[in-house]
């Protein structure tokens, strides 16, 4: 009977181990499933941040280029503050219009840009910054999700001092005696800001042109000729 209990009871404690050591495993692979859907939500939180991220720096650089474009061009023709803010805001829009594709996002939503979201801010020296914020959305594939862009940027080119300026000097020229003289005049007066000068008559008819040296901008007053 010993005998015969030890073999029940050696029986007993082998299937106990069994299921013991099963009971082990399926806690350790459970344990170990979580622990990897941890890491994976974990890094989709890290992608979705970063590329949230990489877009706003690229929203402000396209920022940045729009400003710098519509102040060109507009200069070009000596045109108005409200043409240079309204051509940056087309540009800019433009960019976000294009949209944005990255692998494994279920959405990249970026709205336009208005008065509302993008303030435009014309500074003393005749420079320009545009700021604000977009009420962005990403959504990754595994449900992790960021949310807005903050918009900040200028350019160097001093659009409205320049146009002052421009306008300023082709005035003066009109007056003057000695046009070589006032350009010479104006040249060294203005060279601290970076300004040149140029004063000429093309068919009698008086010409000024003001550049920016550090932005290689230039512009003409309106009412030349």
């Amino acid at each position: 009977m010993d005998e015969l209990g030890s073999a029940e009871l050696l029986a007993i404690f082998t299937v106990f181990v069994i299921l013991a050591g099963i009971a082990a495993l399926n806690t350790f692979e459970s344990s170990y499933t979580r622990q990897i859907e941890v890491l994976q939500e974990r890094m989709a939180v890290d992608t979705t941040r970063a590329v949230a991220l990489v877009i706003e720096a690229e929203l402000n650089d396209s920022l940045r280029s729009a400003i710098a474009a519509a102040m060109f061009e507009v200069g070009k023709f000596a045109g108005s503050k409200a043409e240079v803010e309204s051509r940056l805001r087309s540009y800019f829009n433009q960019r976000i219009a294009a949209g944005w594709s990255y692998s494994n996002f279920e959405n990249i939503y970026v709205p336009l840009s208005d008065e509302n979201s993008l303030q435009i801010e014309w500074l003393p020296d005749g420079g320009l910054r545009a700021y604000g914020y977009l009420e962005a959305s990403f959504n990754h594939v595994s449900g992790a999700k960021a949310y807005g862009v903050k918009l900040d940027a200028g350019v160097v080119p001093r659009y409205g001092r320049m146009l002052y300026l421009a306008n300023l000097a082709y005035s003066w020229a009109q007056r003057a005696a000695d046009i070589a003289a006032l350009e010479k005049e104006l040249n060294e007066n203005y060279s601290a800001e970076m300004f040149s000068f140029r004063i000429y008559r093309e068919n009698s008819a008086l010409k000024l042109t003001i550049t920016e040296l550090y932005g290689g901008r230039a512009i003409t007053p309106e009412n030349e000729g």
